[in-house]
């Protein structure tokens, strides 16, 4: 089976765990290894596009991004699956979405600014982690991992999900149509769902109203789950309501939204980070070439619905 990738600077190791297969990096691989790639491990969607006329005997397209809205699905051949990267650095983007609930918590920002104006604000209270209710959206690889870590911190955990099930226990596993419940009893609301055409402003000024005035809402998912004007408003208007977010509605050089989020004091600001840490690459590699394996055995995980973006 012929597997081509188009992240040439970690081709030797993708090469390394699929042995049994011919791997070539793009700038390495002629016409006719190319009409005859099966399988493209692939970041971005450029690459993809450009070469699918190409690409004769292509049957798969794994992804090294967990999230999968940047691919045109109604640009590939109905043939062709789509196997997303979910799980690959999920404890990573956890950790992070920790971060933000504990750095939001202990009003750490506000602590270190006053610090830094010369002032020592050892009275400024913060709220405990212990015994908050923490409601999960989306509870796949993250949303199970964040679970794993809270546990430590007696929290009652919250979590709704597209089945309504889990093989993990909490206090609480609903489908969608719970999503209310959640947040209007949940103290902290963590976002960790894909973005699709059914989620894309799942957030917005009606389900923030839903949630309590001091209540702390993190997003380690995707900036467009949240309607954006909502967010801002409910931010500005609410400001014993706190958001973490790590995913945005705009990319480019600069950070620039729509709205001025940077300006309000009750926004924490990460630049979609949840998933670089140290050796990140690799294990990307190394989770994607399992998949691939899979895929040649019949069982490929991660599989693409596309309805989801149709």
């Amino acid at each position: 089976m012929k597997v081509l990738t188009n992240v040439c600077e970690h081709a030797s190791l993708l090469q390394e765990l699929l042995k049994e297969f011919e791997v070539k990096c793009l700038k390495d691989a002629d016409d006719k290894f190319i009409e005859d790639v099966e399988v493209f491990v692939a970041a971005g969607w450029k690459d993809i596009e450009r070469l699918l006329p190409k690409m004769k005997r292509l049957r798969m397209i794994q992804t090294l991004s967990a999230g999968v809205n940047h691919i045109r699905f109604h640009k590939l051949p109905p043939h062709v699956i789509v196997c997303s990267n979910a799980g690959s650095n999920a404890v990573a983007v956890a950790e992070l979405a920790l971060t933000h609930i504990l750095v939001a918590l202990k009003r750490y920002v506000e602590r270190f600014e006053k610090m830094r104006r010369g002032e020592f604000p050892q009275m400024i209270e913060s709220r405990l982690l212990k015994g908050k209710t923490v409601g999960i959206v989306g509870f796949g690889n993250v949303g199970k991992a964040l679970a794993r870590m809270l546990k430590c911190f007696s929290t009652k955990i919250m979590a709704v999900n597209r089945s309504g099930k889990s093989d993990m226990e909490v206090d609480f596993i609903g489908d969608m149509s719970k999503l209310d419940y959640l947040l209007s009893n949940s103290d902290i609301v963590v976002l960790a769902l894909p973005l699709t055409k059914q989620t894309e402003g799942l957030i917005n000024r009606e389900k923030l109203k839903l949630m309590k005035k001091n209540a702390i809402l993190v997003n380690v998912a995707r900036g467009k789950i949240i309607a954006e004007k909502d967010l801002y408003e409910h931010l500005r208007d609410n400001p014993e309501f706190t958001v973490a977010l790590d995913a945005w509605w705009h990319y480019d050089d600069e950070f620039k939204q729509a709205y001025p989020f940077e300006k309000l004091p009750n926004v924490l600001m990460s630049p979609h980070c949840g998933g670089v840490y140290e050796g990140f690459w690799e294990d990307l590699i190394r989770y994607a070439a399992e998949n691939v394996k899979l895929f040649y055995e019949g069982r490929p995980r991660n599989v693409v619905r596309r309805e989801d973006y149709l």
